[in-house]
């Protein structure tokens, strides 16, 4: 599976808050689909007045049984009234290319990250935002993975 490395300063998304359960096997598998993906970007690029290339599916705060999950997109511009504003701290990330965000690549993504990816790359999971990035000009798909050497 492709991927490369990113070093991230904290940045701003803004968007859409809901506090959904987690999905049973416990990784982030967002519900995403092409009419959401394009109704989202109209709905942001109206209220914000700004272009949005991007969105980005974020999961942060997860408890036992419920994760916060975001809609939105990276802008430094103040957050409209009618939109949740999200500051994600500076980390290093993972990213994997992606084929699609349907379900069973998801799945297949998540198990290939636990099973090989972390024991064989000397990486672990930290807390912080795991997110999906969907690129319109491409129609690319990438999830975003924090990550920190391992301490073993």
């Amino acid at each position: 599976m492709n991927f490369r490395f990113v070093s991230r300063e904290s940045f701003k998304i803004v968007g859409i808050k809901k506090t959904s359960p987690i999905h049973k096997i416990g990784v982030f598998v967002p519900g995403i689909d092409q009419t959401t993906h394009e109704d989202m970007q109209t709905y942001f690029e109206q209220v914000t007045m700004e272009k949005v290339n991007e969105i980005l599916y974020i999961a942060v705060d997860h408890t036992d049984n419920l994760v916060d999950y975001y809609f939105g997109f990276e802008t430094t511009a103040e957050c409209p009234k009618s939109l949740v504003e999200l500051i994600i701290s500076k980390q290093k990330w993972a990213v994997f290319n992606l084929s699609s965000t349907s379900p069973q690549t998801l799945y297949n993504t998540w198990y290939y990250l636990f099973s090989e990816w972390f024991p064989t790359n000397g990486y672990e999971l930290v807390a912080n935002a795991q997110f999906f990035r969907v690129l319109k000009v491409d129609a690319s798909y990438e999830l975003w993975v924090p990550v920190a050497r391992s301490k073993l």
